[in-house]
């Protein structure tokens, strides 16, 4: 068996601060601007809708490539656990330049009620909204820690000024407009179990770790009816 149960979602993005974001600096001493490098450097190549889809299907290949890319530039080690259990997503929405996913869950234990996940977000991909209910176990409450990049948590709470644009395409099913910035190491949690929430990339993409209570796949639920959740990969 794996080292995470076979789920069909994940899930992320929100509001209610824990810490204060916190973002690196490229401008102290010669030590810092090399540990950083890699982070302040932003993202230059970026696929549209028209090199992700082949014959209106998203191509695996083409998906996975874009986000070794973006591995490669963060120096993000690349291992046969992650090529093995990595899953890429679209959320059956023919958008993926705009809305889509990779993740991988480094464990998920039902009986000890805890939760690992790293999410992988290309520049400007934005999760759908979904939130967590309860089921035979607790509605999954989860924190995010932005590992490299910058991320846009979006949840509920008063709208916030000046929010970045969304996906077109997911106008109609964004319901929470509290949003929060996390830059590389910034944190930020759940404001309450069961709140609806998602997150965006910014212009940079995203590695971003979640750490939660047991994820049940039985317990997701997406705003977007239309929306479908499969690997292309084939892992989950």
């Amino acid at each position: 068996m794996k080292r995470r149960d076979v789920l069909k979602m994940t899930a992320l993005g929100s509001v209610g601060v824990v810490a204060a974001s916190v973002s690196n600096s490229c401008a102290s001493t010669a030590v810092k601007e090399k540990e950083c490098e890699k982070t302040c450097t932003k993202m230059v190549k970026r696929y549209t809708n028209d090199d992700y889809y082949v014959n209106g299907q998203l191509s695996a290949d083409k998906a996975l490539q874009a986000y070794k890319e973006m591995f490669a530039h963060y120096n993000y080690p690349l291992d046969e656990f992650l090529l093995t259990n990595m899953f890429i997503t679209d959320f059956g929405l023919g958008d993926f330049e705009n809305v889509g996913m990779a993740g991988v869950f480094w464990y998920n234990d039902a009986k000890h009620g805890y939760f690992a996940h790293e999410i992988f977000l290309l520049p400007g991909q934005m999760i759908v909204e979904h939130q967590h209910v309860e089921t035979e176990h607790p509605a999954k409450m989860e924190s995010w820690h932005v590992r490299q990049g910058t991320i846009f948590t979006f949840g509920e709470g008063d709208e916030t000024p000046n929010n970045p644009p969304t996906p077109v395409s997911q106008k109609e099913f964004i319901t929470v407009n509290n949003v929060v910035e996390l830059k590389c190491n910034g944190i930020n949690t759940l404001n309450r179990a069961e709140a609806p929430h998602f997150m965006m990339a910014g212009a940079e993409g995203a590695i971003v770790s979640e750490y939660a209570n047991y994820h049940d796949g039985n317990g997701l639920r997406f705003t977007n009816p239309n929306v479908s959740f499969t690997d292309i990969l084939g892992n989950v």
